[in-house]
């Protein structure tokens, strides 16, 4: 029930304000963090302890709010993940008008937009769709399935700590680097698992491009790689992955069917975790929720 109240408030009503977000107050821990402690691997690790034992401590304070738990643990639980605001945010790169393009592709993808011709944005904002796919969809609810709301709650930490803080940078490359890590492995299996939700549109090409040039990033182009191979174009971040480039790079019809996949791929995401969720009361998926791992560890 808590997921589907969760789930609403995401289709109905999207983002929190920032004031009330708990991932800015967790961004806000880290900024608080950053600025104080030495640019080193201990200090970037006493941070990721840090925000993340906030945020377990957080999730599982909610059990002990009574009757407001069933107000506060959906509210929570949707910070986690950010269906309807991945889409609205690529959805504005759906314009002809190149200022316009710069402008939305730039509010959703880290590289320098004033340069690329409009082919490169289109590309830009399908890869940031595919990847945020995993990063925020795919992952939180994976962990919430097995782990709970502490489980998605504490990937959304490293998750975040990984956006703020994990670059390869003089100032960021030691201390950053712990998030970094860790936002890779627990990536990990969820980019994979996208791969098949992926091949359940279109098969052949998903699986073709992702076998062929999943593999460049350690988690991130599983997914654009799937997406670039169902779309037939080209898909390149110069100096890092360049995906099928015997194929071109996409025009506006392209962004729009990658909107279309997009939304059956959440379809499907939703429809396997809702029966998971429907299906599996009391048995292993429950189980393996941190309650019950707690449980078992008491007793």
């Amino acid at each position: 029930m808590s997921f589907l109240i969760a789930l609403l408030l995401d289709l109905f009503f999207g983002e929190p304000h920032n004031s009330v977000h708990p991932v800015v107050w967790i961004g806000k821990l880290t900024t608080f963090l950053d600025a104080r402690l030495p640019r080193t691997i201990p200090a970037g690790l006493f941070t990721v302890l840090i925000v993340c034992t906030a945020g377990l401590l957080a999730a599982l304070g909610i059990s002990y709010t009574g009757i407001f738990m069933f107000l506060i643990l959906p509210y929570i639980l949707k910070s986690t993940f950010s269906i309807t605001s991945l889409y609205t945010h690529v959805k504005r790169c759906d314009t002809d008008n190149i200022d316009e393009l710069r402008k939305a592709a730039s509010m959703i993808v880290s590289r320098d937009t004033a340069s690329l011709e409009k082919e490169e944005l289109y590309s830009a904002a399908i890869e940031s769709l595919a990847e945020n796919f995993v990063d925020g969809v795919l992952s939180p609810l994976f962990y919430y399935l097995f782990f709970g709301l502490p489980g998605a709650l504490v990937y959304r930490c490293v998750n975040t700590m990984d956006a703020m803080i994990g670059y390869h940078s003089e100032r960021y490359e030691k201390f950053g680097k712990c998030a970094a890590r860790l936002d890779d492995v627990l990536n990990y299996i969820p980019a994979r698992l996208s791969v098949f939700i992926f091949s359940l549109i279109s098969p052949v090409r998903c699986l073709r491009s992702a076998i062929r040039y999943g593999g460049i990033k350690i988690n991130g182009t599983w997914s654009i790689a799937c997406i670039s191979g169902i779309l037939n174009v080209r898909l390149k971040k110069t100096g890092v992955y360049d995906i099928n480039p015997d194929r071109r790079l996409p025009v506006r019809k392209e962004l729009k069917q990658a909107l279309r996949i997009y939304g059956m791929v959440i379809g499907l995401t939703l429809t396997i975790v809702l029966t998971l969720l429907f299906t599996t009361d009391h048995s292993v998926f429950s189980q393996f929720s941190f309650q019950g791992i707690l449980k078992g560890v008491i007793r």
